[in-house]
């Protein structure tokens, strides 16, 4: 083990976040994310008072991540419309939640009070505002309010969705829910343009 590292914050913060997806934040402690990162066990503590901060940064990371694709896909297509921006921003929160399963559980944890740690409280609020940007294109002259009720419903659908997707519901099981959750899975892009028209 040793105690000095080439860039030791940044170290602790990928063996974190490796834990994290691994195992889950349950699991995480600062004993784990030192022995990840091959340091003494005390080597956290020069940067993280507590467990909490380490997972502070952790969530960051990823509402940082999704933040990142949210915007990647939407440059990626700024020559279509908005409705198809709309739905591929939607696609991509769904990848983002089902293949970073566990790190998406601890941005969406009680766990963190984000009130106490600005830096993630501004990553979290960078993705909501690409929802917000994108229900504007397709919104022209909405309300503040009626703006506030869609954002606050689309991102409930979707937090909503990841975890059934999660939930793994299978249509042999021949129930109501799993041949529902099998048409949705045929094409999620359908869903979120049917979605539109609620």
């Amino acid at each position: 083990m040793k105690y000095h590292h080439g860039n030791l914050k940044e170290e602790l913060i990928s063996s974190a976040c490796k834990i994290c997806e691994s195992s889950g934040h349950d699991h995480m402690s600062l004993r784990s994310i030192a022995k990840e990162a091959s340091v003494s066990q005390t080597a956290p503590y020069r940067h993280f008072k507590t467990k909490e901060c380490l997972l502070a940064e952790v969530s960051k990371r990823g509402f940082e991540e999704l933040t990142e694709r949210l915007r990647a896909v939407t440059n990626k297509a700024n020559k279509a419309t908005a409705k198809d921006r709309f739905l591929e921003m939607g696609l991509a929160y769904l990848e983002f939640g089902l293949e970073k399963r566990k790190t998406y559980d601890l941005m969406h944890s009680s766990v963190i009070d984000k009130v106490e740690f600005p830096e993630l409280l501004d990553a979290a609020t960078g993705a909501f505002e690409e929802l917000v940007k994108i229900l504007k294109e397709l919104f022209p002259g909405i309300s503040e309010k009626s703006l506030g009720k869609k954002c606050i419903k689309f991102w409930a659908m979707m937090h909503g969705l990841v975890g059934l997707l999660d939930m793994k519901i299978e249509p042999e099981f021949d129930t109501n829910a799993g041949l529902a959750m099998s048409v949705v899975k045929d094409d999620f892009r359908s869903f979120l343009d049917e979605s539109l028209d609620i």
